[in-house]
């Protein structure tokens, strides 16, 4: 295994336990104006260490997965019920 010197500046991201707000915007696919602001409402997992917003990678993934399935979850009461178009 190569040491830490020996690694190329684009494969240290791999390694890290956290992400910047950079990165977790290209991992949700969305700007990074928009993580900071779900950072800020507390919409989506992050912590704050000094003035710097992180995130775990995996934390993300999870949150993503979740929103995923909640999306498709049909509420009881509108499943088989038809309606009038005006």
């Amino acid at each position: 295994m190569r040491s830490a010197e020996q690694l190329k500046e684009d494969e240290l991201p791999f390694l890290r336990e956290t992400i910047t707000a950079g990165e977790a915007a290209q991992l949700l696919g969305v700007s990074e104006w928009s993580v900071y602001d779900l950072a800020r409402r507390h919409i989506i997992p992050h912590v704050k260490l000094s003035r710097r917003v992180l995130f775990r990678r995996t934390s993300l993934l999870s949150w993503l997965e979740a929103q995923e399935q909640a999306s498709v979850a049909l509420a009881p009461e509108l499943v088989g019920q038809i309606r009038r178009l005006k």
